[in-house]
């Protein structure tokens, strides 16, 4: 039921016309778009294609490599990624919506031969071979899962020992509950955050080896502040952007987790690990 209350809260009909309208607000077609076009909009995490780009670096992949991306989204994070690299991708969301909005914008891309969106519950991955996987990332994702041990322990299944595992998450920063709406959640029923000594304990169990834990809520804060000023001044938000997915109140929901990470209540963080 949980599974459902979380798709219900990510689906996002008629979400391709709206992007193909902004393309056109900005003299853009799914001919003519580029992955910075579509990047307010489809890297739907703290810090964009900036945090992206940094990934990218920590996961340490080439041409040769098939990555998972564990609660893909919308697939920008994957198409910049299989663009840098040259490696294939393949997401797993709980939004079909997603998925379907996102492969389609990967064959706009002409990314279909190395990105593809799934629909399914990234807590049971059995349709893929154990071990078949040279890397793997989530990226703003074990917000909505209540049973990390099964999702990290299913992530371990399909990959190959020694392969990275790189996430980065807003966790829950030890003091008070955030206040809500958030971008993944309308409210606490929805949100299951952990601490990062807990993330640590759910992926040590799961078979990964921890190598490094970078917070980010400074960064995160900056990228905020940038953000909401940026609309401020343009006054409104771009023709692509947030506003598409979260609908009318997206700068409320901003303005609420830029509140929420300056007052102590959550840690966006970047974990690095390996299957053991």
């Amino acid at each position: 039921m949980m599974s459902n209350e979380i798709k219900a809260h990510y689906a996002s009909p008629g979400l391709s016309e709206r992007i193909v309208q902004g393309l056109e607000a900005i003299g853009k077609s799914p001919a003519s778009v580029d992955l910075d076009d579509l990047a307010a909009l489809d890297e739907f995490h703290l810090r964009g294609p900036a945090a992206t780009r940094e990934l990218i670096e920590i996961l340490d992949v080439g041409a040769d490599s098939h990555v998972l991306d564990v609660g893909s989204g919308l697939g920008g994070p994957a198409r910049r990624l299989a663009k840098a690299t040259g490696c294939r991708v393949t997401g797993v969301d709980l939004s079909e919506d997603y998925c379907a909005v996102g492969n389609e914008l990967t064959g706009w891309l002409g990314l279909s031969e190395l990105v593809r969106l799934e629909p399914g519950d990234a807590t049971r991955l059995e349709g893929f071979a154990p071990s078949s996987f040279d890397a793997a990332w989530s990226i703003h994702v074990g917000m909505n899962v209540e049973d990390k041990g099964s999702l990290y322990a299913s992530v371990a299944h399909v990959l190959k020992p020694g392969a990275p595992f790189v996430l980065f998450d807003i966790l829950s920063a030890g003091a008070e509950e955030p206040q809500y709406p958030t971008p993944w959640a309308a409210t606490s029923e929805q949100s299951f955050l952990a601490t990062a000594d807990e993330m640590s304990a759910h992926l040590q169990r799961a078979g990964f080896s921890i190598i490094e834990i970078k917070d980010q809520t400074s960064e995160a804060v900056a990228f905020l502040d940038h953000t909401l000023d940026q609309m401020k001044g343009l006054g409104g938000p771009p023709p692509l952007g947030l506003h598409l997915i979260l609908g009318p109140n997206f700068k409320e929901i901003l303005a609420g987790v830029r509140r929420n990470l300056a007052e102590g209540r959550l840690a966006p963080t970047v974990i690095y690990s390996r299957k053991n």
